[in-house]
Formats: structure tokens, sequence, C-alpha cells
């Protein structure tokens, strides 16, 4: 793509960023337009392979053995003025998979809904937690410069627009300063990027980017936006000068020994689409569970450093200001979600997807999920909440 040539005006930008290809075939398109349908959520979170234009992470020859000493939680929580149990709990929360690592070794993994552990799950914005991981990589690497570089040093093309002026950090706590609503099921720019991109592969989902809108000064207001995510996704690309799949492949997934390749879903046909950050990665549960545990460890693998110490520590502290998420008393870090009165932090993605880092019980919880849209799902959101503290409170011991 010419970045010289392309417009801030948002037809310009797609007539300029869309290559022609085949249009998905019907019985594709309409799996795709159905997939967030409560019927088939948990089928379509493990069938993305199969149903998108893909690429893959791909992993070393031997992977890192994980410790196994499976025993029963025997914890209870309080949900609705009632008593659960965590297997009731994982029942009444839509659960498909679920791991809880204490002290480096599996004491719990669950599979569920004919689930197992060959079964790639979809991230959703878990992947942005990604993101943060593999700018602070590209850092320590020497390829960026450093989180107060403004945006434009790496994507000139949003010169003019709402990034102008905001820095990497602003982008990465989400404080751009866009007007962006995330809201893809109400109609908007971000249910029209969604159904031209992530459905149909016509345009870069980035270049929404291109023509934002500037609602607040950066680095001011928190804005949930899986567009400022996508964003650093680009600049990690731009500054390491390849893919970010064939980056994460040799400086994470690789040495840090997962045992089965990830893949991100592609916004184009291979080729053209690139690699959707903001939510489209896609993994086994263990390997959800060892980024948990390389973030526990402070960035080591074993005895691999993946990436700082400084940078684990400054990419889950609490940016300053009102909670993020009141709702769950969730502060905002780097892409990373934090527990605000705790040392935890937690990469959230939709439908309840949930990879929780707890530094103070030496835990790492991973549990994947087909909340419903709506109400429900946020009871459901809460409810596993309290489950998960509860763990973190009375964590399983020998």
């Amino acid at each position: 793509m010419n970045k010289t040539k392309c417009s801030n005006f948002v037809a310009l930008a797609l007539l300029i960023c869309t290559t022609a290809h085949a249009e998905p075939p019907p019985a594709v398109l309409e799996y795709r337009h159905h997939m967030f349908d409560a019927p088939i959520m948990t089928l379509a979170n493990r069938t993305v392979e199969l149903m998108f234009d893909t690429v893959r992470v791909e992993p070393g020859k031997n992977p890192a053995r994980l410790a196994k000493n499976l025993r029963p939680l025997e914890v209870t929580y309080e949900a609705n003025g009632a008593r659960y149990s965590v297997a009731e709990g994982l029942a009444r929360t839509n659960t498909d998979a679920f791991l809880v690592i204490r002290d480096g070794v599996i004491v719990n993994e669950t599979y569920l809904n004919r689930t197992n552990e060959r079964t790639h799950f979809m991230s959703y914005s878990m992947a942005k937690s990604l993101n943060s991981l593999m700018l602070g990589i590209a850092l320590d690497d020497g390829h960026v410069g450093s989180v107060t570089d403004p945006v434009t040093k790496y994507v000139p093309e949003v010169a003019g627009t709402a990034y102008e002026g905001a820095t990497l950090r602003d982008v990465l706590q989400m404080r751009s300063g866009s007007d962006w609503d995330d809201n893809f099921f109400q109609p908007g720019p971000a249910k029209d990027i969604n159904e031209q991109a992530f459905m149909r592969g016509d345009v870069r989902f980035v270049t929404a980017a291109y023509s934002a809108k500037r609602k607040h000064p950066p680095g001011t207001v928190f804005n949930y936006n899986t567009v400022d995510a996508a964003l650093i996704g680009l600049v990690v690309e731009r500054a390491v000068g390849q893919p970010i799949s064939q980056y994460m492949s040799r400086r994470l997934w690789k040495p840090a020994g997962m045992e089965s390749y990830g893949f991100y879903v592609l916004d184009g046909p291979p080729g053209v689409g690139r690699e959707f950050t903001g939510g489209g990665f896609n993994a086994v549960l263990r390997d959800y569970g060892r980024i948990g545990q390389l973030m526990l460890d402070k960035g080591m693998a074993g005895r691999r450093r993946i990436v700082s110490i400084a940078w684990v520590a400054e990419s889950t502290a609490t940016a300053p200001g009102p909670d993020a998420m009141p709702a769950l008393s969730l502060g905002y870090a780097y892409l990373w979600w934090t527990l605000k009165g705790t040392q935890a932090f937690t990469a959230l993605g939709g439908e309840g997807q949930i990879l929780l880092v707890d530094p103070a019980s030496h835990t790492v919880i991973v549990k994947l999920s087909h909340l419903p849209i709506g109400p429900e799902g946020a009871r459901m959101q809460t409810e596993t909440f309290a489950m998960l503290k509860a763990i973190l409170v009375r964590p399983p011991r020998d």
C-alpha cells in the first residue's frame, strides 16, 4: 500500500486499501454471521480455522513440560444468595475449558462440551493483551524506541486523525482520544468494519484508524477500543519488519515452548489480509496457561527470558483514574485489565474468555466459555469472577 496516498476519508481509504477477491461462499458467510448466536457459540469458538482465512504461529519442536498434580478444587463461592462448588460454577457459566496452574503445576484441567487438549479456542479480546506482550518484546529487541514515541512514527497514515499527537502509551491504555464506539452489534462504524473486514475480508480492519475523529485529548479518557489494539499490532509489524505471526513464532511461541501452533484470523485472503490482532487469536488451553505462567514468572519461560521484568511490571500496572470496568472493579493497564486492590491482572475476551494471573497466590487461571450476549452473559461474568476470586483466596494445596 502506498502510504502517501492513504486518505483520511473512509471511502477513499477503503478503496485504496482493498484488494479484490472472491466473496466467501454463502454457507461460510452464513456461519460467520451467526457465530455469535447462542445455540452455536460453543462450536463456533473452536471451528474458526475451518471457516476463516488464517495464518499460523508455529511452535518449536520441544514443548515445555507442564507438571501435573490434579486434585479437586475444594472451594465454594456465593452467587445470587446461594453457594456453589467450582464444578457447579463451571456448568452455570457455560464453560468449555478450565485450567488452574498453582506454583507452576497444573492442579485442575477440565474440558467440557466435547473439547479436549487439542482444541484451539478463539481468544477474542484476550488477543489484545498479546499485543502488549509483543510490543514489550519489540521494545526489548530495540525495534521500538519507547512507549512515549508518537504513533505516527510507526504508522504515518494516522497523521491528521485522532491519533495525531497520541503516544504508544496513550493507545496501550486505550486513551487515544478517538471517538470510536466499539459496539459492533449496533449500527455504526464498528459494525461496518466488522462486516467488511472480519466477515467478508474486503478491507483491512486497522484502516478504521486512518479516519478516526478526536473526542478527547490523547491520554485523558479511557475508551475501550479494538481499533487502538489493532493499531498496536500494526506498530509491532512495522517496527520489526515482518508479520506479527512470524515475529510471535520466533520470539514467543518457539522459545516459550508452546505445545501446539497458534493462529490468527486474517482480515482478507492469505497474502492480502493482515492478522486481526484486536481479537482473532486462537490457541489450545495449556498454551494460554503458558502465557499466563510467563507473565507470572516476570517474563521468564523456564530458564529463558522472553520479555523484560520491567515490561511485565509496567504493562500490568493500573493506569490512574476511575475504574475502567466499574461493575467488576477492574482497572486498565497496557491492554491488560487489573483487579483493583490486588496484584492480579487479566486478559479478557468476549463470551467469557479469561486468562487471570495472580502473583499473590502464584496462580494462573484460564477459563474459556460461551457466555450469551446481553444481561444474562453479564450475570454469568459477575458470577465467574466471584468463583475465580474464591479460588485465589483459598487456592488448591497439597
